[in-house]
């Protein structure tokens, strides 16, 4: 469990000579997106299991919370929020999504380091790629190429279906322009690191 975990997925898979597919990271984000549908649901009134949401990118101050794909029991949210009648209030959706960011500085800052919910997060995806069971992850993959993440080779969270032989595919969740754009953003962030490596 270290950090960046996107650029040592890189590095891993530089030195493995492993296929693709067969590397990948613990996408903290996997973890960041359990936090965001707990606080989402919270903030809902609904239970977390019918929320479906992704944060994706570089685990971390530049991750990307995908709000446009949001859906409550398979209804968009913003469709939900209207039929609930909940107020849309764009800045409390942000707060939810910078809560999930700060809340690993905040275990952090209380005892030092992460470790129950990373390890749990890590528990989840082993299960599913040894019971090849075929769910989506939010994971750190090789994301050249998808989204217009271009530049080169750069590891950063994305959903994916993952399985008996790892990767399966990486979905296509919808995204609007601004929210591929922080998520190229973000690639950039990553491929600026990964470039202080020699490897």
């Amino acid at each position: 469990f270290s950090n960046p975990v996107d650029v040592l997925t890189y590095v891993a898979w530089k030195l493995s000579g492993f296929p693709v597919n067969r590397v990948l990271g613990s996408g903290t984000t996997n973890l960041d997106s359990s936090r965001f549908r707990f606080l989402i649901a919270d903030h809902l009134d609904v239970n977390a299991q019918d929320v479906q949401a992704f944060i994706v990118g570089e685990h971390g101050d530049s991750s990307v919370a995908l709000w446009s794909s949001i859906s409550v029991g398979g209804i968009p949210v913003l469709s939900f929020l209207e039929k609930q009648q909940i107020a849309y209030e764009k800045q409390t959706l942000e707060d939810i999504h910078q809560s999930v960011v700060g809340s690993a500085y905040e275990v952090i800052g209380l005892k030092g380091y992460t470790s129950w919910a990373i390890g749990y997060s890590v528990a989840n995806l082993a299960r599913t790629i040894l019971r090849d069971q075929r769910k989506i992850h939010p994971v750190t993959v090789l994301a050249r190429g998808f989204y217009g993440v271009d530049g080169g080779d750069v590891f950063l969270s994305l959903p994916a279906l993952l399985g008996r032989n790892g990767v399966v595919a990486v979905t296509n969740v919808h995204m609007t322009d601004d929210e591929s754009e922080k998520l190229q953003k973000s690639a950039k962030t990553i491929l600026e690191m990964q470039s202080q490596l020699e490897l």
